[in-house]
Order: structure tokens, then C-alpha cells, then sequence
């Protein structure tokens, strides 16, 4: 499937990679993959429909602490309870279950809108378009229209045609 990726899209992933790993995380999950979109030079079709949204990485990292102290807080349990050493896995990441199904979505995004290269735009429609998990949640929590965003994404890759 990666050799229909776009050259911008397989350095997304590269990128999830790198937050999964900077994050400690033993597995590159949906929600690094949208870290990883929103370090695309604003430039790039994505990067700048992000930053129109106000999506930068930042942003993007305090939704995702604050979804999780929420997800936490629901069940009773506080982060701040706890002296928790960062983790630091030893081996290279891999991809979890939601980010493998965000990047089959992209494909059959493509497929659908007859694209024949799979692009970052693609991924962040995938993402979009999940309505459960962590993501959907964080984009709550940092005020994101799902919706508008998914339209916006969807319009600047239609002009790219």
C-alpha cells in the first residue's frame, strides 16, 4: 500500500514515527499521526488548511493531554497521582490498530474521489472521518468543526486537481 503514498505522505508517517517515539509510545497510534500532519510546512496543501484552522502542534498536544486527563478523570483516576517515569521504548514503534485502519481509510478515500497517489490530505480526511477514538475527541476538546474541516480538506485537494 505504501508505494501508492505520496512522497508528503509517507513522510507523515515517518513523522508519526518520530512523535510516537519522542512521546514514548511503543506504538504509532491515529493521534500521532495528526501530530505528525500538523508539522507540514503551511505551504503544502494540508499544513495550510491546518494552520487556517488554527491546528498547529502545540494545539494539537495540549487537546490530546487534555482528552486524555478527561478520559482519565471519567474512570478516577488523576496522572497527577502518579510518579510516572516517561517510557522510552527500545524498539522501533509500530503501527497500532487505529493507525493502520486511518491509513487503509486514506486509501479507500482516494480510491473513491479517483486519485491515483494516496496524500496527506487523504490521511487528515481518514482522521476526520473517525467518530470514535482519541482523535475525533481531541479535535473536540481543541474546538475543531470536524465537519468544516473535512469540507475545507476535501475543496483545497479538489483544486489541486
Amino acid at each position: 500500500m505504501f508505494e501508492r503514498f505520496t512522497r508528503e505522505a509517507r513522510l507523515v508517517v515517518s513523522n508519526a514515527e518520530a512523535e510516537a517515539r519522542e512521546l514514548g509510545s511503543p506504538t504509532i497510534e491515529a493521534e500521532h499521526l495528526l501530530l505528525a500532519l500538523t508539522r507540514l510546512d503551511p505551504a503544502t496543501t494540508v499544513g495550510g488548511v491546518l494552520a487556517e484552522a488554527g491546528l498547529d502542534h502545540d494545539e494539537v498536544l495540549r487537546a490530546l493531554d487534555a482528552e486524555r486527563d478527561r478520559s482519565l478523570a471519567a474512570v478516577g483516576i488523576s496522572i497527577g497521582d502518579y510518579d510516572l517515569p516517561q517510557a522510552r521504548p527500545s524498539t522501533k514503534p509500530r503501527l497500532a490498530a487505529n493507525a493502520k485502519s486511518a491509513l487503509e481509510h486514506a486509501l479507500r478515500i482516494a480510491l473513491a474521489r479517483s486519485d491515483k497517489k494516496i496524500g496527506s490530505g487523504h490521511v487528515l480526511l481518514a482522521l476526520l472521518r473517525a467518530e470514535a477514538g482519541t482523535v475525533p475527541r481531541a479535535l473536540h476538546e481543541a474546538g475543531v468543526d470536524r465537519k468544516e474541516l473535512n469540507d475545507r480538506t476535501a475543496a483545497a485537494l479538489d483544486a489541486r486537481r
